[in-house]
């Protein structure tokens, strides 16, 4: 070996490894770079090698006349990362080979082109950049390509195919902020048919998407202590087949403003709120909306530890609708107000019991609500409170609409018990059974909601949690003969040795509005030594005796390496795409051209 002035080495018959090393020398590492000539260049910060071959478990694999990569010591540098490499029946044989340019301290891209056998080529890019203020993340693919179904047969029209994702956030000053999101597709099918994700990730974006649907938006919005004020504009984009994308509103835009009081001490507080939104469709009608309303809750306890919780609610609600079909065709315009309001009070008398092993707290709950009546219910058309599905929180709401279309007018009352147990350290288990009753007034959720009928569905939920096993389930059972309208359960075990999740979804078709949908998912990974890990996946539905999406695969991982086998098989329903298999091939080799995924 010899040192330079500048700090950099020269070393012959020399090798790179970041695995630990065995003492004894009698077992190689699980991997190594090995070279004539060695160069670590400390202006550059790079390894430069001559005569290079790459060992596994002392076995060499490949050989390269020359190789660099960057100098474990450095932070940052751009370079080649590890390729990613599989098959599948509808692409074909794959090889995506990521590039890392670090373009500045505060920005870097990625490239990586797309190599398939079935189909041409696919280039994926990210971009990430920091600002003083705040920071931007986009990723996005594009190829040219005809459609593709589950065996590679092209079909359809040869055209530009892509995908963008992204946002963006940004501090004004302490109090206010802007960001934005981005989700777009050049067609329905293309992010399933390149196998990306439909979900993007989690950016802290005020609008979230549904399933099978994406949305750009842009926004500003104010938070202090006792004001939120937020202005969203957002545009929707539907991944459905047979769904017209000119029916899906641009929210232009969408305002919310509240504001906090304190009331006298003893009065709690009181909350006044302003709310607008205007929808505007190519194909359909369109829809405008202005609130202006208040609400007052607070919290009394009696000597005897009864808790009483009085509250009020009040609004007045403007609306402009366009282009409503009429029958016998043609539309029609309509604009008109409303006022609405309620008063209730919730009751509840929590009991606390101590005991040596054992801790346990008994509440009973009871609601009422008195609300007025809607006189502009049949001009409406509902645009934000289609889904509804009770459950234990929505039970004891004051309103239970998600949106302000509907509103359920009438009396009602709430009734519920909840026990919660507590022992040792951290176990825990909780049980809670509760329904409501429509006293008078109408109808107005849907039949799927379970808040159809007089008397609302039972609510039953409870979750355990004791030492490394946990379960949760939440159904809702008929309120005239007691069948299961819906239920769900899911659980979980952890060990040193093992990480066993299950879940379990029962829809029942009563309602004929969804049809009915049992669902099974598990996620399962054992460790079989210190190193080797078995992992598999799967979502089957149960009533077509088919698994959505099957995973099944060995991880291995050691201080140095991780490296994964993965068999997938996907049939997500849809005609046009169809089923798939793939076996996908992940290696990492640790500070060697990537990142430590735990960093």
């Amino acid at each position: 070996a010899i040192r330079r002035e500048n700090g950099s080495m020269q070393l012959e018959a020399a090798y790179y490894t970041a695995c630990e090393l065995c003492e004894s020398g009698d077992r190689p590492p699980t991997w190594r770079l090995r070279a004539r000539e060695v160069h670590q260049d400390a202006e550059d910060q790079m390894i430069y090698y001559r005569d290079a071959q790459f060992e596994v478990m002392g076995v060499p694999v490949l050989y390269t006349p020359v190789f660099a990569h960057a100098d474990p010591s450095t932070e940052r540098r751009s370079g080649l990362l590890f390729p990613t490499v599989a098959v599948s029946s509808r692409l074909g044989f794959s090889y995506q080979q990521p590039y890392y340019w670090a373009i500045s301290p505060s920005q870097d891209v990625t490239i990586a082109p797309r190599l398939m056998t079935n189909v041409n080529p696919l280039l994926y890019t990210e971009y990430r950049k920091r600002f003083w203020s705040g920071q931007v993340e986009l990723e996005g693919s594009l190829t040219r390509e005809f459609e593709i179904d589950s065996d590679g047969e092209r079909f359809g029209e040869e055209k530009w195919r892509w995908h963008v994702f992204g946002g963006g956030r940004f501090d004004i000053t302490e109090d206010w902020r802007w960001g934005f999101g981005v989700q777009q597709a050049s067609d329905d099918l293309h992010l399933r048919r390149y196998d990306f994700s439909e979900e993007d990730k989690d950016r802290g974006l005020p609008l979230e998407s549904q399933a099978r649907q994406l949305v750009s938006q842009i926004y500003l919005d104010h938070r202090t202590e006792h004001r939120f004020f937020s202005a969203i504009a957002a545009d929707y984009q539907s991944l459905r087949t047979n769904f017209d994308d000119d029916a899906q509103p641009l929210i232009a835009p969408m305002l919310t403003l509240q504001q906090v009081f304190d009331a006298p001490q003893g009065w709690g507080r009181i909350n006044l709120n302003g709310s607008a939104v205007h929808l505007d469709r190519e194909s359909g009608n369109d829809y405008s909306r202005g609130t202006l309303g208040f609400d007052w809750r607070t919290r009394w306890v009696t000597s005897p530890g009864i808790v009483i919780e009085p509250f009020a609610e009040g609004r007045a609600d403007y609306y402009s609708l366009t282009d409503i079909p009429v029958t016998g065709g043609g539309t029609e315009d309509d604009s008109f107000s409303r006022a609405l309001g309620l008063v209730g009070t919730d009751f509840s008398y929590p009991f606390f019991r101590g005991g040596e092993t054992t801790d346990w707290i008994v509440e009973p709950l009871v609601s009422f609500v008195a609300a007025t009546d809607d006189p502009e219910r049949n001009r409406l058309i509902n645009e934000d409170s289609l889904s509804v599905d009770l459950d234990e929180s929505m039970l004891f709401r004051s309103i239970r609409a998600p949106g302000y279309d509907t509103w359920e007018d009438g009396q009602r009352v709430s009734y519920g018990m909840r026990a919660t147990a507590f022992w040792g350290e951290s176990g825990r288990a909780r049980v809670f059974a509760g329904r409501s009753e429509r006293l008078d007034g109408v109808a107005v959720f849907n039949p799927a909601s379970g808040l159809f009928e007089e008397n609302s569905d039972y609510v039953v939920a409870g979750e355990i949690d004791i030492a490394g096993f946990s379960a949760e389930l939440t159904t809702r059972l008929d309120s005239e003969d007691a069948d299961v309208n819906r239920l769900e359960f899911e659980t979980r075990y952890t060990s040193d040795r093992m990480d066993v999740q299950l879940g379990y979804l029962d829809i029942s078709d009563d309602a004929g509005t969804r049809g009915a949908q049992r669902e099974l998912r598990a996620d399962i990974e054992i460790a079989l030594n210190d190193r080797w890990n078995f992992v598999t996946r799967v979502t089957r539905d149960l009533d077509l005796d088919v698994s959505r999406r099957q995973e099944t695969g060995l991880l291995y991982r050691d201080e140095c390496t991780q490296f994964e086998i993965v068999y997938e098989r996907q049939d997500l329903g849809i005609a046009r795409l169809g089923p798939s298999e793939s076996i996908q091939f992940r290696v990492t080799l640790f500070t060697l051209g990537s990142l430590d995924p735990e960093n």
